[in-house]
């Protein structure tokens, strides 16, 4: 399972879906991912919005279970081919690709993901 920015935002930011977030990826512990890309998109908010809570929430994330992928070439081209075909920003079509390559479900709050042709864990409907 592919783990979006925002379902790391709503857990540090204590957000509306931020427990919701917490069970699911406790739930699903053994086959989270996330790009790289998206993790460097979670640390720029973090250190954006929280300067002094930044080194800890570095910590958490580095040793979470959470297995970070580097973008290669295919990763990238299919992230091109999503920003034009869907309304993702670069950070998502990073997420939109690792989960078209591994074929697996990508866990977001972003509702723009339903757009898209994967597999979407959204919580429900507000």
């Amino acid at each position: 399972m592919v783990v979006d920015t925002s379902i790391l935002l709503a857990i540090l930011f204590n957000e509306e879906f931020g427990p919701w977030a917490v069970d699911q990826l406790q739930a699903n512990a053994p086959l989270l991912r996330m790009s790289t890309v998206n993790y460097a998109e979670a640390l720029i908010l973090v250190q954006d919005r929280q300067p002094r809570g930044f080194p800890a929430v570095r910590e958490a994330l580095q040793a979470s279970s959470i297995r970070l992928v580097p973008p290669a070439p295919d990763h990238a081209e299919i992230a091109a081919a999503a920003r034009l075909r869907f309304p993702l920003n670069l950070g998502d079509c990073f997420a939109y690709a690792l989960a078209k390559l591994d074929d697996c479900p990508l866990l977001t709050l972003d509702r723009d993901f339903r757009r898209t042709d994967l597999t979407v864990v959204l919580p429900r409907a507000r």
